[in-house]
């Protein structure tokens, strides 16, 4: 099993760009010392509270300052770009970090992104991210062809559209061709639509935990998906996000937890919107504890939701996944905002890595 870092960010709303550009470099540097395999980075251009529109900036720098941690934006949200711009600069991207590079796709999920770029809602923005990817595909394939679509139009030049001069084209296609490129999706919803999709075109799948039933769905709808297309269901490829806390005791990871950035999270921005979208019913059945959603407080949390505990006990809670679920390759820290006491988030980080991950039975 791997580790990886989702860096959605979950930053305080009152941080500057300046602060969160440089608290991403910060963890890179040190997900990259601890041995994690992946660094992801939301994209998001409303949200006070998950505030970075350009992740190809922060990766852009990262890269620079870490030697062996893969990158990636997690995701772009393909209906707010255009395609052929988008594709030349992915894969521009991915050859300046010489494979330390993969791509996320998504259609976005907040209304108020939505609106920022002239949609009343976000109902439509799945079909125009499935035609939004097919057009980058086309890019990639470096064939020339010209097309409008639906929504999108996007072309490459070939000697037959440019007959009266020679162009030497550029070759801004992923690192190592298209096949080296690898592509994953998230799902959050149980059987995914998302992850169906996914597994139809042979792109890896991420599931954004919402309990033992619905991790293992998103397992089912990509494995059913990609299976029947013939393509390789490993769970190897398989990735889970988990809000994770570690130090040497229970009572002391527990303190610490809901101190830190990711107890501000879940208390000022976390609860409501799991609360709105009745997010809590899977969590709650894993737990075995007869509540609703409206009697979940930190304590609960703590206990049930987060994997929050010495290594032993983080150990436990990850191997009793294991056994509901299944195996996967990959167990995603979320990211959370620890500017103003970074070593204990740090120390946890590296904990994870370096003593409870090298002991998982898979």
């Amino acid at each position: 099993m791997q580790c990886g870092f989702f860096h959605t960010p979950y930053n305080k709303p009152y941080r500057t760009a300046k602060q969160m550009f440089d608290w991403s470099l910060d963890l890179a540097q040190v997900t990259d010392k601890a041995g994690y395999a992946d660094f992801v980075i939301g994209e998001h251009s409303t949200l006070a509270w998950e505030n970075i529109p350009a992740p190809e900036i922060v990766i852009g720098a990262a890269a620079a300052v870490t030697e062996n941690i893969r990158f990636a934006p997690m995701a772009h949200l393909l209906p707010y770009h255009n395609p052929a711009t988008l594709a030349i600069q992915i894969g521009w991207l991915s050859q300046v970090l010489e494979g330390r590079y993969f791509l996320g796709v998504a259609p976005g999920g907040h209304h108020t992104d939505a609106i920022l770029h002239g949609f009343e809602g976000i109902g439509p923005l799945q079909e125009q991210m499935f035609e939004a990817l097919e057009l980058m595909e086309k890019v990639w394939a470096r064939e020339p062809f010209m097309e409008k679509g639906k929504f999108f139009q996007a072309g490459f030049p070939g000697p037959d559209t440019m007959p009266e001069y020679h162009v030497e084209i550029a070759d801004n296609g992923p690192w190592g061709g298209r096949d080296n490129l690898e592509i994953k999706v998230t799902g959050l919803s149980k059987n995914s639509s998302s992850l169906k999709w996914a597994g139809e075109r042979d792109y890896s799948p991420i599931s954004f935990f919402g309990g033992h039933e619905v991790m293992k769905s998103h397992w089912d709808t990509w494995a059913a998906a990609a299976g029947g297309k013939g393509f390789n269901v490993d769970p190897n490829r398989f990735a889970v996000t988990r809000d994770i806390f570690i130090a040497d005791t229970d009572e002391e990871a527990k303190r610490r937890a809901i101190a830190s950035g990711l107890g501000d999270s879940w208390r000022n921005y976390l609860f409501p919107i799991y609360k709105k979208f009745n997010l809590f019913g899977g969590i709650i059945a894993d737990s075995g504890v007869d509540i609703d959603s409206s009697q979940v407080d930190m304590d609960f949390l703590a206990e049930h939701v987060w994997l929050c505990g010495s290594p032993e006990t983080v150990q436990r809670k990850i191997e009793r996944m294991v056994e509901h679920v299944g195996p996967f390759g990959q167990l995603i820290v979320n990211s959370h905002d620890n500017i103003d006491n970074p070593e204990p988030y740090f120390e946890s980080l590296q904990r994870l890595a370096q003593e409870v991950v090298p002991k998982i039975k898979m």
